[in-house]
Parts: structure tokens; sequence; C-alpha cells
């Protein structure tokens, strides 16, 4: 589980940037903001029952004590404002902390379903950029719409500075893809923020 990022992140979030149905469900259920809130693994028994979530429309997120439930219609929708992002490369700086969140979910999903192929992680992110409201492409997808969703819920992000932020990591699954069955953008994640965790 992400042990020690609740103690680690006290400024992560900020009430007033999250969009108002957000900040209700927060509120509501006392979600403390000085822990790292994170969506749900959809999960009976992680050993022998997957159970994805029904409606990926329906996030329960989790501060590691609380949860709640966040209702949305669309990804879209909760795209802000018309900025312009800044040219991604290498180490792209000026998004760190929506990477950050991201590269959490990716090991928290991986944690409890096993490692995902860096194929599937490429296509993923592809289709978050290019069709945010597209068709499930099955549970892991879900997850990550979810995680985006959180995302754009709790940080003004524009359509452009999204879609750059998915381009960047499609590279970055591009990059380390060696194969069909290679896990290397995984192992990546879990060995930079593994230690952190």
């Amino acid at each position: 589980m992400l042990r020690g990022m609740n103690q680690k992140l006290p400024a992560f979030f900020n009430l007033s940037d999250f969009v108002p149905g957000l900040r209700e469900a927060v509120e509501r259920e006392s979600l403390n903001l000085k822990k790292l809130i994170r969506v749900a693994t959809p999960v009976k028994d992680p050993q022998k029952h997957p159970n994805p979530a029904a409606d990926r429309r329906e996030i329960c997120l989790f501060d590691g004590a609380h949860s709640c439930v966040w209702k949305i219609d669309s990804l879209r929708a909760l795209f802000r404002g018309d900025k312009q992002p800044p040219t991604l490369g290498d180490y792209p700086e000026a998004y760190n902390d929506v990477f950050m969140l991201l590269d959490l979910h990716v090991m928290e999903f991986s944690r409890v379903f096993g490692d995902r192929r860096d194929a599937e992680m490429l296509e993923i992110y592809s289709n978050l950029r290019r069709r945010p409201d597209g068709k499930s492409l099955g549970p892991a997808h879900d997850y990550m719409w979810q995680a985006a969703a959180l995302i754009l819920g709790t940080r003004p992000l524009s359509q452009a500075e999204f879609e750059a932020v998915m381009g960047r990591l499609e590279r970055s699954c591009r990059t380390f893809e060696m194969g069909p069955g290679s896990k290397n953008y995984v192992a990546t994640i879990h060995s930079t923020l593994g230690r952190a965790v």
C-alpha cells in the first residue's frame, strides 16, 4: 500500500482547486487533505476475486481511513481553461505532481493485479489522450480513467495540458517497450517510487 506518502505530502491537495462535486464529497465524508487521497482499488479479495468497478463514473476515493464516492459524467467535463502546456521533455517538471499521482495509481493497480505490460499501458494512455471518454478497455483502463478523473478534479488542467501529459506517458511506455511481454515501464515506476512508499 502507499505507506509513508500520507506524511510526506501535506500540501499535495488544495481544496480550493477541487471541482465543486468533488469538494462536496470530500467535505461530506471528512477526507483528510493532509493524506494522499487516491482511487480505491476495485477488489473484493485481491487474491481470488477481482471486482472491477461496475460503473467507472462512480469513483471511490480513500485517504487511508475514510472514503467517499464521487460521481462524474465524463473526463471532458472536468477540463478547465485553455492553458497551453510547455514542451514536456525527458524530465517534465511542470506537472510533477500529476505524473506522480498517476504513477502511484499504476503501482497500486499492479500491487493487486500484477504489473501491466508496456504495450497495455501505452494503449491506455493513448486512449485517454485521444478519446478520454471512449469505451472501456478493461479494468486497468477503467482504474486509470478514475485516476485521471481524480487529477482533473483536484487540479485545474486544460484539455491541451491533459493531452500533453498523456502523450508524455505514451512516449515513456514506447521507450521502455522491448517486446510484447515487456513490463519495463512499471518496473521503472517501482524502482523510482517504491522506496518512497
